[in-house]
């Protein structure tokens, strides 16, 4: 059984075509990709769930300029 060589001269038109194919097809798929992430990311819920309380309270003192520590002793005395 004789082998043959299957070769394909392409030419300078068919090499374009080629790589026009290839670059939309890349760019098909990444669309369709980031579609893909952007609807998982906005369908999935938060998992940090912030203590609300305190969280607020921390944010406004550390605006107005006050320690964030609750707890330190702001009378001044040390016993």
């Amino acid at each position: 059984m004789n082998r043959r060589s299957l070769s394909c001269n392409w030419t300078r038109e068919d090499w374009r075509t080629c790589a026009k194919w290839g670059r939309a097809m890349v760019v098909f798929y990444g669309c369709i990709a980031l579609l893909v992430l952007g609807i998982i990311a906005q369908t999935k819920p938060s998992r940090v769930v912030p203590n609300e309380a305190r969280d607020r309270q921390t944010w406004s003192a550390r605006l107005q300029g006050e320690p964030a520590n609750r707890n330190a002793d702001v009378s001044g005395n040390t016993r």
